[in-house]
């Protein structure tokens, strides 16, 4: 079933009503599907649908991360020391690039 999000704001126990009899719907905004409420238990898909069908992804024969990361052998506690660093360095950074953009704004404003 799809429904628009309007109806859906309006009658939000209608749509709960139709997914606890087991009923998918859709919620579309301007013609786009923009949410789906499926039953507890549900399969969904692992990548988005449109309605023009699923996507057809095609195989890259690229390897899993796993079976990738295995191939190097484990990871180390140094490494992963490392890479912690490195994502609070990359974490630091934007949050001075937020607190930068936030400051001229506000200069921009006053």
């Amino acid at each position: 079933m799809e429904i628009t999000a309007r109806e859906f704001g309006r009658r939000p126990s209608w749509v709960l009503a139709a997914v606890a009899a087991g009923e998918s719907v859709t919620v579309t905004e301007n013609g786009v599907a923009v949410a789906r409420v499926v039953p507890t238990g549900a399969e969904v898909p692992p990548y988005p649908t449109d309605p023009m069908g699923e996507i057809d992804l095609p195989d890259l024969g690229l390897p899993e991360s796993v079976g990738w990361l295995e191939e190097y052998g484990p990871v180390t506690e140094a490494e992963r020391d490392a890479a912690r660093a490195e994502l609070a360095e990359l974490d630091a950074e934007h949050e001075r690039r937020r607190r930068r953009r936030r400051e001229e704004r506000a200069d921009g404003a006053g």
